[in-house]
């Protein structure tokens, strides 16, 4: 089993919104021992991640327009700080997408376990999000990447195979997507000889005789 190491937060910005009480100071003091920089602020609107490495919010009063971004989008981890088992406040809180959590009342012990869950959560759900991402342009581009091989049939009279072929060679020899490519020659058909300039020269003397 790979042997995994142990994330350093040390330089790292931390952002509280909580009211001042033991649990926050509490939280704040296990922050700063463990090399971050931490900032208390409460009350708080419109909250935006600009300078901020992770974000610990109180789930118990937490509220809509808290945050400057889309529910669930946040751009950074967030740490939920929760309390009440109120079925409203879970469901809020559970709305925010925060990537860890952290049960009062703050002993002296939890935080960097929260931090180390919530950055590998976080981290985990973003690479996630990109290749969801890709696949999903990837199968809108479908229908076009049929296209261009009825293009490149016509224009170089191969089968369905060998059309498919002559994209994926010219995807790599460009340096763009497949998908690229064939929004390309869709775009404008008269440039496949051009975008297929010595990928089958067999085929393109072929095409020139004809």
């Amino acid at each position: 089993m790979r042997k995994l190491s142990l994330p350093n937060f040390r330089g790292c910005n931390a952002l509280v919104l909580h009211r001042p009480d033991s649990n926050s100071e509490t939280l704040i003091r296990q922050l700063e021992s463990l090399g971050l920089t931490a900032c208390r602020k409460w009350p708080a609107d419109d909250v935006s991640a600009e300078g901020v490495d992770v974000v610990f919010f109180d789930a118990d009063l937490g509220y809509d327009g808290l945050f400057a971004w889309p529910t669930s989008q946040a751009p950074i981890p967030l740490i939920a700080v929760m309390g009440s088992e109120a079925p409203g406040r879970i469901e809020w809180t559970l709305a925010q997408a925060p990537s860890a959590y952290l049960i009062k009342p703050i002993g002296s012990t939890g935080v960097f376990s929260a931090l180390a869950i919530a950055f590998r959560t976080f981290e985990t759900q973003q690479r996630l999000h990109l290749t969801l991402a890709d696949l999903t342009r990837r199968v809108e581009a479908r229908p076009v990447l049929f296209k261009a091989i009825l293009v490149v049939m016509e224009g170089f009279s191969v089968n369905d195979a060998e059309a498919y072929q002559l994209l994926r060679t010219n995807s790599m020899k460009h340096r763009v997507s497949i998908e690229e490519l064939s929004s390309l020659i869709v775009g404008d058909p008269d440039s496949v000889r051009d975008l297929m300039e010595n990928a089958n020269r067999r085929i393109l003397r072929q095409a020139t005789r004809g």
